[in-house]
């Protein structure tokens, strides 16, 4: 399954998965290794014409190409196409809400993702008697829209239910993705100081050291910092974020989470 990354921004940007693989796409990789469970609305798909499935296949992957360029209202206009033909992918709402959170409205962008998610539900369902590599195989064509989920939960200050969706989603991401499973415990880390867990906070943020790959390090001390309203020593930890990975990129996710959290006033000025 093909999977896109993008940091969007609008005012605060963030990590969101737009995964906008066509309907056909994402049936071959879910009847790869669930031959037995086969959603409603895959069916559906597969009922359609042949004509029609090549149009909104085309129109799909026209909107994941503007949506790509940052030409997020035409982007939505051939998503809008392509619902016309065929209303019920996971695929095109999951990248509708990506759209949404382009323009910073949750709301609809939450719709999106919590809708993508109930078509796949039998899916989801039969993934739960699975363990090891069966599990991590099939949840490949959901952990797209469970990670926009655990966004969409933490830039709306529910911090509780991101907790559990990260306690959730962390054992099914792929070993290998580093960098994703790191800003998630970091997210983790977050939402324990925002529920008065300090002292849990403090204990995570000494998971790693310097020695890591990862900004983890820099960016938990950064973090409890502010929270002790210690700015000169938060500056610090950031500042040697900065030092040790040079480019801006790699920082770029951190730092809007710092953002989005209250920390660091945002581009645009103020804080969240």
């Amino acid at each position: 399954m093909k999977a896109l990354f993008s940091s969007i921004c609008v005012s605060v940007a963030l990590v969101i998965f737009p995964l906008w693989c066509t309907a056909q796409e994402t049936s071959q990789a879910q009847n790869t290794e669930s031959e037995d469970v086969v959603p409603q609305w895959q069916k559906d798909f597969e009922a359609l014409g042949t004509e029609k499935q090549v149009s909104y296949r085309g129109k799909l992957k026209e909107a994941g190409r503007l949506f790509n360029q940052k030409r997020i209202i035409e982007a939505l206009n051939e998503l809008a196409d392509a619902q016309r033909i065929f209303p019920s992918e996971p695929g095109a709402l999951n990248l509708v809400g990506a759209c949404h959170v382009e323009f910073r409205n949750f709301s609809k962008a939450r719709a999106a993702f919590e809708e993508a998610l109930k078509l796949q539900d039998d899916y989801v369902q039969s993934i739960k008697v699975l363990n090891g590599e069966a599990r991590a195989r099939r949840i490949k064509p959901v952990l797209n829209i469970l990670f926009n989920l655990v966004e969409m939960d933490f830039v709306t200050s529910q911090w509780a239910d991101c907790v559990g969706r990260i306690e959730g989603l962390l054992p099914d991401m792929d070993p290998s993705d580093l960098t994703m499973i790191r800003l998630l415990e970091f997210k983790y880390l977050l939402c324990k100081l925002k529920l008065g867990n300090t002292d849990e906070a403090r204990t995570l943020a000494k998971k790693y050291d310097f020695r890591d790959d990862y900004p983890y390090y820099y960016y938990a001390n950064a973090a409890l910092a502010y929270h002790d309203e210690n700015e000169a020593e938060a500056e610090r930890w950031r500042a040697s974020a900065r030092r040790v990975f040079r480019r801006p990129s790699t920082l770029a996710a951190w730092e809007d989470t710092m953002i989005e959290i209250g920390f660091v006033k945002s581009f645009y000025g103020g804080v969240k």
